[in-house]
């Protein structure tokens, strides 16, 4: 099966989410501990529980050399814009998050027409971190969340970032 490509900038694609070929490779993602840690959530679900609630962001298939190797979530549209990333576990660590991320950014702001987005990482992610001020997020501090750890139970900040439109 082909699937539609949105955008594409120096061998990152960002493609069309296909339930068939990718329900599987998310549902595996939500279930790796790094992911599990960098958004505060423990998935217990098995596949056919995951299927039965699914994820009601809008999902967007990252592509490098023409396999998926990451998914971008956009919030529903009744909410405000959040951008989140997820990197499949094999491919992390190569500098294809970032990459994917401003390339995400840049395909919102132009398809949807968004003034601002925000966006997150959990406290003590220096990773995502980096990634979100590289890509031209600033802090956000009045989005700021504390939360429970998803096993300790000890208290942790969402810090929440911006990304405003280029006039």
């Amino acid at each position: 099966m082909k699937r539609k490509i949105y955008t594409e900038e120096n061998g990152i694609a960002l493609a069309e989410y296909v339930p068939e070929l990718d329900d599987r490779d998310l549902y595996e993602c939500w279930r790796d501990e790094a992911t599990e840690s960098g958004y505060n959530n423990k998935c217990n679900m098995t596949f056919e529980e995951y299927l039965a609630h699914p994820i009601r962001s809008a999902k967007i298939i990252i592509m490098k050399e023409g396999k998926p190797v990451g998914c971008l979530l956009l919030s529903p549209p009744d909410c405000d814009p959040d951008l989140a990333i997820m990197i499949y576990p094999g491919n992390r660590g190569k500098g294809i998050g970032k990459a994917a991320f401003a390339l995400g950014l840049e395909y919102c702001f132009d398809e949807y027409g968004f003034d601002f987005i925000y966006a997150g990482c959990m406290e003590g992610n220096e990773i995502s971190l980096r990634m979100l001020t590289s890509c031209g997020m600033v802090p956000h501090p009045e989005g700021n969340v504390i939360e429970k750890h998803y096993i300790t139970g000890e208290k942790r900040i969402q810090y929440d970032f911006i990304k405003y439109r280029e006039s």
